[in-house]
């Protein structure tokens, strides 16, 4: 068989071209630090990389997810505290209130206070986060939730609508809060309340309410004296369920219900006991500092403030107690925020260590590839030389 000189040349060329090929590609992969420079490199790899990279990019939104998170958590922490603080300093003003040496003018100033307390309060609940939307609307959290009625009662205008964000796969967290059940707590002592009548005329005056038995019925009744040291208690059809003798600082057991009056009662009083259900603190503070600056002067009036201060304190014990309650669960849910970034920090770390083996290059392999293509280069072209001089025409002289 014969083999032309061009057949020649042109079998050395493509070595030539072969070796550069493999030279360049190998110079690109040291370049990039990447393995595969194209899908057809490694098809199963290319299909598992784009897996990886999804999955690493999920991370990434979930990352951004918990940042949200945890800034409008901190926030409404923040928030809370600041309206636990505004609650500590009205409790204050109650105690201060309710002491007898106070008097009309005093009583009025405290009522001021509670007043721009409670208008700090509603400043506070209708605080933006820094994406201009409001913390405790639930959904609608681009409308101002709480707003000052023309009755001077607070309305909600919110929903009650929670929104959450995802922190992975398989896992949420809510970030919103509903407003309305937020600002909005049991009365009294949380299962009933205890309210002087309005035409009572002795000293005596309610000093603590609190459940005897288990949970009681929604039932009014009414501590009513027929003596100054008898009374009888009346349910709402206004029969006698019970009798007994009366002395400050002893328990009248109304139907599972223990009431601790102390104080003087005059024959005709009245304490009516009620269901506590559930009311605004705006509206209760309103209610408190209303009760005080309306106090007269002198007995009654002491006795009035009294009777305002006493279920104003329990009222606020409810408030505290509630806002306490909604701070650890806010502190919970960051808590759940920080713990839930640990675990797809360890996620993103086994994705990036998988997605490394398939893509990154073994640099110690491809520089020994290279040398060896360097050398496969050069012997292709020193034999390409060689086979240029094997011609006739070299020996016809």
């Amino acid at each position: 068989m014969r083999i032309s000189t061009a057949e020649q040349f042109q079998s050395g060329i493509n070595a030539i071209h072969q070796q550069q090929q493999k030279l360049s590609r190998t110079q690109q992969q040291l370049a990039t630090g990447q393995r595969m420079l194209s899908p057809s490199d490694d098809p199963a790899g290319a299909v598992q990389s784009l897996a990886l990279r999804k999955s690493l990019g999920e991370l990434d939104q979930y990352a951004r997810n918990a940042d949200a998170a945890n800034a409008r958590l901190a926030q409404q922490e923040t928030v809370l505290a600041d309206m636990g603080q505004l609650l500590q300093r009205a409790r204050e003003l109650t105690v201060q209130a309710a002491n007898a040496v106070q008097n009309e003018e005093s009583r009025a100033a405290i009522a001021s206070e509670l007043r721009q307390i409670n208008e700090s309060l509603l400043a506070a609940a209708n605080t933006r986060d820094a994406g201009g939307e409001y913390l405790f609307a639930g959904h609608r959290s681009d409308t101002q939730p709480f707003v000052r009625q023309a009755d001077g009662s607070v309305g909600y205008r919110g929903d009650a609508g929670l929104r959450k964000v995802a922190l992975s796969a398989d896992r949420t967290i809510t970030v919103g809060a509903n407003g309305d059940a937020l600002m909005s707590i049991p009365r009294g002592n949380g299962s009933f309340r205890v309210d002087p009548a309005a035409g009572n005329q002795g000293s005596a005056r309610v000093m603590s309410a609190t459940l005897s038995a288990g949970p009681v019925a929604a039932e009014t009744f009414t501590i009513a004296f027929t003596a100054a040291d008898a009374y009888e208690v009346r349910d709402a059809a206004d029969s006698v369920v019970a009798t007994g003798s009366y002395q400050a600082g002893s328990v009248i057991d109304v139907a599972g219900r223990a009431v601790v009056l102390s104080g003087e009662p005059q024959p005709g009083d009245a304490f009516v006991v009620t269901p506590a259900g559930r009311g605004s603190v705006f509206d209760m503070l309103d209610a408190l500092a209303a009760g005080l600056a309306d106090a007269g002067d002198g007995a009654a009036g002491a006795r009035q403030a009294q009777h305002a201060a006493t279920n104003g304190l329990l009222d606020l014990d409810q408030a505290l107690g509630s806002l306490l309650d909604a701070r650890t669960d806010v502190g919970g849910r960051l808590n759940a925020v920080e713990d839930q970034l640990g675990r797809n920090d360890d996620q993103r770390l086994r994705l990036e260590t998988r997605l490394s083996e398939i893509e990154d290059l073994d640099y110690a392999e491809a520089i020994g590839r290279f040398q060896l293509q360097q050398v496969a280069l050069q012997a292709a072209q020193q034999t390409y030389v060689q086979l240029s001089r094997l011609s006739l025409f070299d020996y016809l002289r």
